[in-house]
C-alpha cells in the first residue's frame, strides 16, 4: 500500500525535474509544462484560489508554482488514494 501511495509523490517528482532540466536535455518545454498542468488539472477548482497572492521574488514564485502545480496535487491524489483503499477495506499484513 505505501508503494501505491508513493506513485503521485514519485511522478511529481520526474515532473519537476523534467521542467528543471528541459533547456538541458534540450525537450520541448511547452509539451512537460502541458503534462505537468495535466497531473493538476483535477484539483484546479481547490489550487487555482491564489491562496499565495503576489511575491516579487522570482525564486519564491517558482517554489510556489511547482508546490501549486505538481506537490499539493500529489498529496491531495495520496489522501485520496488512502482513503479510497481504506473505505474498500484493505488491510496490510501488519494491520490484521
Amino acid at each position: 500500500m505505501r508503494r501505491l501511495l508513493a506513485v503521485p509523490f514519485i511522478i511529481a517528482a520526474a515532473l519537476t525535474l523534467l521542467v528543471v532540466s528541459a533547456d538541458r536535455l534540450h525537450l520541448r518545454r511547452e509539451h512537460i509544462a502541458g503534462c505537468a498542468f495535466l497531473f493538476g488539472t483535477p484539483w484546479a477548482w481547490l489550487l487555482d484560489r491564489g491562496w499565495f497572492g503576489s511575491i516579487q521574488s522570482r525564486w519564491a514564485e517558482s517554489l510556489i508554482s511547482y508546490a501549486v502545480i505538481l506537490w499539493i496535487p500529489a498529496l491531495l491524489y495520496s489522501a485520496c488514494l488512502w482513503l479510497l483503499l481504506r473505505g474498500l477495506g484493505y488491510k496490510t499484513a501488519r494491520d490484521r
